[in-house]
């Protein structure tokens, strides 16, 4: 069974001040954690949490004994998808204070076997770059109103994200600023070359180009023309030139 978690933390510290759980049948746990760290003015203006609602929170212990209950129903491990490598320094810094065995427990569980699905979510678009999960949830559906930074929230929106990914529909341009020509398979690919800003020549594939510079003229010698491939791949990353052509892969 799938868990999609989510936290908020303090900014100094970086101790949990809530977390939020949706199970992948929709079943939900949420809670404000008390800290004794400070709620900075930025914390509470991203998150909506006010210094009074952490000063009543119930404390670390109870709370993540309580989720090692929850999560304890099912006779499987339960698996724990997470966006970000943010969540695994709350979840490491808030352990350092556990009170108890089960606190500490849940706590180093969460630590061990969360799975961070952002760089499938990169490879899914074929990006460098791991994209907020905001945006992602604003691709998949147009009408999301504004990330409001709820720990359930997010959790819920990353279960969205995830569950969209998984249809395996998706456009190869949604993110075209952070696209990454290396994660791209070549049998999707389409290969511009170009001078400048100019289209002088499409082909349908890395193939097709490779096949296009080995028919060339090549006055500089075979090593030139060697893996002609990634250094097309390379160029169209980094912006450079290769073989008098700028390259582009969309």
């Amino acid at each position: 069974m799938k868990y999609y978690i989510d936290f908020e933390a303090t900014e100094d510290k970086k101790e949990i001040i809530s977390v939020g759980i949706v199970r992948e049948d929709g079943e939900e746990f949420y809670s404000l954690v008390y800290s004794d760290d400070p709620i900075t003015p930025r914390i509470e203006e991203i998150t909506g949490i006010s210094q009074k609602e952490i000063d009543e929170a119930p404390k670390s212990k109870e709370v993540f004994e309580s989720l090692y209950d929850w999560l304890n129903r099912d006779e499987d491990v339960p698996e724990i998808v997470n966006y970000g490598d943010s969540d695994i320094d709350f979840v490491y810094n808030t352990s350092l204070n556990a009170s108890s065995l089960k606190e500490a427990a849940m706590l180093s569980f969460l630590y061990t076997n969360m799975f961070d699905c952002s760089e499938d979510l990169k490879q899914f678009f074929y990006v460098n770059k791991t994209i907020s999960l905001e945006k992602l949830g604003r691709y998949f559906n147009k009408d999301m109103d504004e990330q409001n930074h709820n720990a359930l929230d997010d959790a819920k929106l990353l279960k969205m994200v995830y569950d969209k990914m998984k249809t395996g529909d998706r456009s190869i341009e949604a993110f075209s600023e952070y696209m990454d020509p290396l994660r791209m398979p070549d049998e999707i690919s389409k290969v511009l070359r170009m001078n400048g800003n100019t289209v002088l020549e499409e082909f349908n594939s890395l193939k097709e180009a490779v096949n296009w510079v080995k028919s060339q003229p090549n006055s500089k010698g075979h090593k030139y023309i060697q893996n002609a491939e990634d250094k097309i791949k390379n160029a169209a990353k980094n912006g450079s030139r290769y073989f008098d052509c700028n390259w582009r892969i969309v």
